[in-house]
């Protein structure tokens, strides 16, 4: 018998990858499925960037385990002027995504980490596999599922003798909502009256639809704020596997800890995605242009979902960034009890099976299992060629745009409609 880690045992196979590996075997046997469960970015990786990797395709060499210093001073400049958090590059490490980054420091730091309910899937399966302590904050529809300061401070003052560990995600995934500068600001004197350290994940930063760039809690918390970032969402490059981390000046005693980690793990992140990465947050005016036009496209169709679900009585986040919303089909209960559609993985089962919507469950996203809250990704189309269209000009941004490049996008909708007038 081999002796596993119980702790590792446990774990499933990640929701996301796990949904859309699914899908991708439907779709191979020829089933016509609207695929909503997985949240990748739709569209194309800037030119400049592919220019840049190719350049590099010859570099084989091992770079600085925290990382290329040119990279890390690009970044700092980038954080700077885009989400006005000051840093400099002793302070930024390089990693193989942010996902392996939040991993190791929760490998590193011991205490009790702080999860809103709707947070990202993996947040949890992290703290289970260092043996770390976890609890879920509550969270609620009518503020967008954003954690409220009273819930974090009620929870704080009722166990003073843990040390808190906080991650906030913003914009968020699941939900895409925004916390504002105002609740940012509430949740930092909270978290500095308790001495909490915050894990930041704003790998959706630039991902947002009413303004420039997301607010940052490091802005209001600086001393005790943890940022995390990459290239996977903002500039469509998930598969290039680099992420960033922000250790404040405050945490700084915790490098020589995290470099011999990495020496350790995953020794320096590939030598020609992180000169890419050099190209990617120089961001020169057509990088920022393609971002920006692919941020347009996703305000459209997600505020078209939006819209689609609230008129048709579905209960829904409102999106503001990223590329996601959260429904909420608890006032549907009584009928959907008759149907035996009582918790949200059977429900998530009989959708894919009786109408080929795939969603996520709300039960992966910390949700009681009787929730009926669901993830949806709005990323079902062909980001390239709708991108390609809007760049050239050649389309107006407005249904008829929808109609023509994110058919998926509207059938699938309609299918959720039509499965909630099934319940009348």
């Amino acid at each position: 018998m081999i002796e596993i880690n119980k702790n590792i045992s446990q774990l499933k196979p990640s929701a996301t990858l796990q949904i859309n590996e699914k899908v991708k075997e439907l779709r191979a046997k020829g089933e016509k499925i609207y695929h909503f469960g997985f949240g990748q970015s739709p569209f194309s990786i800037p030119d400049q960037i592919i220019k840049k990797l190719k350049k590099h395709a010859d570099c084989n060499h091992y770079l600085p385990t925290g990382g290329l210093p040119k990279l890390r001073s690009e970044i700092a400049k980038f954080l700077k002027k885009h989400q006005n958090i000051h840093t400099n590059e002793n302070n930024i490490f390089i990693g193989p995504g942010s996902k392996e980054l939040l991993f190791q420091t929760k490998l590193i730091i011991n205490g009790t980490y702080l999860i809103p309910k709707g947070s990202w899937v993996s947040y949890l399966p992290q703290i289970l596999a260092n043996n770390k302590e976890s609890v879920i904050l509550e969270t609620y529809l009518a503020d967008n599922y954003k954690l409220s300061p009273a819930i974090l401070d009620a929870y704080c003052k009722k166990n003073t003798s843990q040390k808190k560990m906080l991650i906030l995600n913003s914009p968020n995934n699941p939900s895409g909502a925004v916390y504002s500068a105002e609740e940012l600001k509430q949740l930092a004197a909270i978290c500095k009256e308790h001495n909490i350290i915050v894990l930041s994940d704003e790998i959706y930063s630039q991902i947002i639809y009413q303004s420039n760039t997301a607010t940052s809690i490091s802005n209001y918390y600086p001393e005790n704020t943890i940022v995390f970032g990459g290239l996977s969402k903002v500039f469509s490059a998930g598969g290039y596997r680099l992420g960033f981390m922000v250790l404040p000046d405050n945490l700084m005693e915790l490098e020589t800890i995290y470099q011999s980690l990495f020496s350790e793990t995953f020794s320096a992140v590939s030598a020609p995605v992180q000169y890419a990465a050099i190209k990617a947050y120089n961001y020169k005016k057509s990088v920022e242009k393609h971002v920006k036009t692919s941020i347009r496209i996703l305000n459209l169709i997600g505020d078209y979902v939006f819209q689609e679900l609230t008129q048709a009585g579905i209960n829904c986040t409102q999106p503001q960034g990223g590329f996601y919303i959260l429904i909420n089909f608890d006032s549907h209960k009584d009928a959907l009890q008759k149907k035996q559609l009582t918790n949200s993985v059977v429900m998530a089962n009989y959708l894919l099976k009786e109408f080929k919507v795939a969603l996520l469950p709300g039960v992966d996203f910390y949700f009681n299992p009787e929730e009926l809250v669901f993830r949806l990704a709005y990323v079902d189309f062909d980001g390239k060629k709708a991108l390609k269209k809007v760049l050239k000009n050649d389309v107006p941004l407005n249904t008829k745009f929808i109609e023509r490049f994110a058919p998926n996008i509207i059938e699938g909708i309609q299918k959720i409609v039509s499965f909630t007038e099934s319940l009348k």
